[in-house]
């Protein structure tokens, strides 16, 4: 459960500075509405999602037999639990779980995590300086 629990974290931290980047660059780049976005997604994202994503793969390893439908159930879950946020939530979770996806790859360690936070606060203090 560490090992998933590492992932979802990191993943939640790195899924929610894209998500506020790809929509924050329309129009132009302004660092408040990206800090906004961010901070605001982060929080959501790392409470709500990643507690959904545990609950999303662990319902679809009890529905699904083989990896392939495991994954297409799982990518389900993702959808309808972040479309209850509307569809910014939809976006944010299908990057969510692009991410998830991705970083099964990786071995991530606690410290992994807890530079991921440290560059959370980075930015949140770039952002007061600059707003």
């Amino acid at each position: 459960m560490s090992i998933i629990l590492r992932r979802k974290i990191l993943t939640a931290i790195v899924s929610s500075l894209l998500f506020a980047l790809i929509f924050s660059l329309p129009g132009g780049f302004d660092m408040n509405a990206f800090a906004t976005l961010y901070y605001l997604n982060v929080m959501i994202v790392v409470t709500y999602g990643v507690i959904t994503s545990i609950l999303s793969d662990w319902f679809s390893k009890l529905i699904s037999q083989t990896s392939i439908t495991r994954e297409i159930t799982s990518f389900v879950f993702h959808c309808l639990f972040g479309f209850i946020l509307g569809v910014l939530g939809l976006g944010s979770a299908i990057s969510f779980f692009i991410i998830d996806r991705l970083l099964t790859k990786v071995k991530i360690r606690w410290w992994h995590v807890i530079l991921g936070i440290l560059i959370v606060v980075l930015i949140f203090i770039i952002a007061l300086n600059i707003g």
